[in-house]
């Protein structure tokens, strides 16, 4: 095993755990999602997906800069049987009032069911997406997400999807967008 696939692992293990929440914490909000598999290439399919946000926390072996992260986890399945189980984090960044956008980044277990051959177990998700902040507890926006396994294997086509989303924060816990407003019960 070369030394970049030792590396990847080390992270791989960093990111899980540090995105795995504290024992018995519950998820502050949740997103559902819906749209166009394989986006990029002419579209071969819908996909679904649905995600656990947990509140934003500084994790102190990343440097001083880096802002709160939520750890999230997640799953999306598209219409010709794939599966993508994942855990990493994402980061809400203000842009104005009622708009906000979300970068993120997750590693996760794929099953390829009679889908599109990502070329291994072990993909990548990175993803960007722009929500409209519809209340305190709710959004609605557009994400772009990219999977991949990042060059680990041989075969690496990678997949984008475009869903619409809708987000939720659980009672207690809002999903605020406004300057100094709160976001995920931080």
């Amino acid at each position: 095993m070369g030394v970049w696939k030792v590396g990847v692992g080390v992270c791989l293990f960093l990111l899980i755990c540090g995105s795995v929440p504290a024992l018995g914490a519950a998820p502050s909000a949740f997103t559902m999602s819906a749209g166009q598999h394989n986006v990029l290439d002419g579209g071969d399919g819908s996909t679904a997906g649905a995600e656990g946000i947990f509140a934003p926390r500084k994790f102190h072996f990343l440097p001083k800069r880096v802002p709160a992260l939520a750890p999230v986890g997640g799953l999306l399945v598209a219409s010709r049987g794939s599966l993508y189980v994942y855990g990493g984090f994402r980061l809400d960044i203000p842009l104005g009032e009622r708009w906000v956008a979300t970068p993120g980044f997750a590693a996760g277990i794929f099953h390829r069911g009679s889908g599109q051959n990502l070329g291994g177990l072990l993909e990548f998700r990175s993803s960007i997406e722009l929500a409209y902040q519809l209340s305190d507890s709710t959004r609605l926006g557009l994400s772009l997400s990219h999977i991949s396994n990042g060059g680990l294997y041989d075969n690496n086509p990678g997949t984008e999807s475009l869903v619409l989303v809708w987000s939720a924060g659980f009672k207690g816990h809002v999903l605020s967008s406004r300057p100094g407003g709160d976001t995920h019960g931080r």
